[in-house]
C-alpha cells in the first residue's frame, strides 16, 4: 500500500534516538523497516530549530547538519514549528510532596502554600498541531496522488488522538502509530489508531546514515558524539 509517514521530530529524538544513542537516523530506511510491505511515498518531519544554549553552543549546528543529511533523501519534507521561552513561577517538587503528605495524615493544609521559584520555561510549539493538520488534510484529498492509502505516525503525543480518530473513523483510512519510547503511556492513541507498536532498538541501529554523506554543497560528516 502507498504509505505516508508523519514523524514527530522531538518525540522521536528524545524518546528513541537520544535514549539509545542512534541519532544519525535515516528516516527513509527507518520507515521502510517499520512498514516492510508498503511503498513509502512521502515522509513529513515535524521539528523546530533549537534555541542557542550557553552550555552546548554546538547543538544548533549538529541539528542543521542532521537536517542536511535528511535533505539528501529527497522524500523528506521538513515542517518547522518554533521555540518559545519565558519566565514562570512554579512550585518545588519536595514542597508539594510535603504538603500532600501532611494532608494524608489528616492535617488541615488548605492555607499552606508550596515554595515557589522562578524558572525559565523553554518549549517547542507547533509540531503537534502541524502534524495533526497535515495528517487530516492529506487524508481528505480526493486525488489519489495527493493522499495516502495508509499512514504511519511516529509519536507518543496524546494530543494527536483527535486527528487520528478523524482519519481512522470518519475518513476510514488506517493509521499505524509507532511509539519511540516503549515506556510512554499511549492509552488515547491506542483507542483511535489502527494499531500501536513499539520502535525496536534494532531497527534504529540498522537505520543509520553512513558517517560521511555528499550533497550539492560537498561532503559532510556525522556530528561528533552522534
Amino acid at each position: 500500500m502507498r504509505c505516508w509517514v508523519y514523524m514527530d521530530g522531538f518525540n522521536l529524538y528524545h524518546g528513541a534516538a537520544k535514549r539509545t544513542g542512534y541519532k544519525w537516523l535515516d528516516l527513509l530506511a527507518l520507515s521502510r523497516r517499520l512498514r516492510k510491505h508498503d511503498s513509502i511515498e512521502h515522509i513529513k518531519y515535524f521539528t523546530a530549530l533549537v534555541q542557542r544554549r550557553t552550555d552546548d553552543p554546538g547543538q544548533r549546528q549538529r541539528q542543521r547538519t542532521y537536517w542536511r543529511a535528511l535533505d539528501t533523501l529527497g522524500c523528506v519534507a521538513r515542517i518547522e514549528g518554533h521555540f518559545t521561552r519565558w519566565p514562570k513561577y512554579m512550585p518545588l517538587n519536595w514542597s508539594v510532596e510535603a504538603i500532600e503528605e501532611h494532608a494524608k495524615r489528616g492535617y488541615n493544609v488548605v492555607r499552606v502554600k508550596p515554595t515557589m521559584v522562578e524558572v525559565l520555561r523553554s518549549e517547542e510549539k507547533g509540531s503537534d498541531v502541524n502534524l495533526a493538520v497535515h495528517l487530516v488534510n492529506d487524508a481528505h484529498q480526493a486525488n489519489s496522488a495527493s493522499t495516502f492509502e495508509v499512514a504511519l505516525v511516529v509519536s507518543t503525543d496524546a494530543d494527536l488522538a483527535g486527528a487520528i480518530r478523524i482519519v481512522t473513523q470518519d475518513i476510514g483510512k488506517p493509521v499505524y502509530v509507532c511509539r519511540p519510547n516503549p515506556s510512554a503511556r499511549t492509552r488515547l492513541l491506542n483507542s483511535v489508531a489502527t494499531s500501536v507498536f513499539d520502535l525496536p532498538t534494532s531497527v534504529l541501529r540498522a537505520s543509520q546514515f553512513p558517517p560521511m554523506l555528499t550533497d550539492a554543497r560537498g561532503t559532510f560528516h556525522k556530528p561528533p558524539g552522534w
